[in-house]
């Protein structure tokens, strides 16, 4: 079946490519994990059907809602990226005008929330990675590039959602706590590149 109805694309893609500074990068991100989960989501859901895959009947049912749900949390956090953004950008506007202790205490809450949102993102992603390496090992091989393009969007939304919180913590004054960031973000995306590598050496064992 084809897309019967790019409405919504068109529009999502136009907001991307507007003027505006949100949507952005976090809200792209986001997409791209929910977009794989979909992917992986649908290759369980035609397994699932194949008599030759009963054993594995039960385990997909179970990694199709879990997937389903990743979807909807990612859809969910890709709004809440933009807005997250806004606050931000309001907020810096603010400073600029008045520094006091309430416009800091606004800064700072919004710098929380703006590296908060896309650390849930890549932590969505990576579960969405981790899921789409027994996927590749069971899924039907006629779903072999489903498989793939799904490891390769879950690691991009990883690895995007991390850019974003990187950007941020540069408004942070907290060495400290930025520094122990840096460090997690070094290793969540390492992490996710080794996930998709042993997902996608799986898939092509298998062809």
């Amino acid at each position: 079946m084809v897309l019967k109805d790019v409405k919504g694309l068109n529009e999502f893609c136009a907001e991307l490519s507007s003027d505006e500074p949100s949507p952005g990068g976090g809200t792209a991100s986001a997409a791209s994990g929910a977009i794989a989960a979909s992917l992986l989501a649908m290759v369980c859901q035609i397994t699932r059907k194949r008599k030759k895959h009963e054993e594995q009947w039960q385990e997909l049912e179970m990694m199709t809602d879990s997937l389903l749900t990743l979807r909807d949390e990612l859809v969910q956090l890709a709004m809440e990226d933009a807005r997250a953004y806004d606050v931000l950008v309001e907020a810096m506007r603010r400073r600029k005008v008045e520094t006091t202790a309430e416009t800091e205490n606004a800064v700072k809450t919004a710098l929380g929330g703006a590296i908060e949102v896309p650390q849930k993102t890549s932590r969505a992603c990576a579960r969405i990675l981790e899921m789409s390496s027994r996927v590749a090992e069971i899924g039907v091989r006629s779903a072999y590039s489903d498989v793939a393009v799904a490891i390769h969007l879950a690691e991009a939304g990883v690895k995007g959602a991390l850019v974003n919180v990187s950007i941020n913590l540069e408004g942070s004054n907290d060495l400290e706590y930025v520094e122990a960031m840096k460090r997690d973000v070094r290793d969540q995306s390492e992490r996710a590149s080794r996930a998709a590598k042993g997902a996608l050496d799986k898939l092509s064992v298998r062809t």
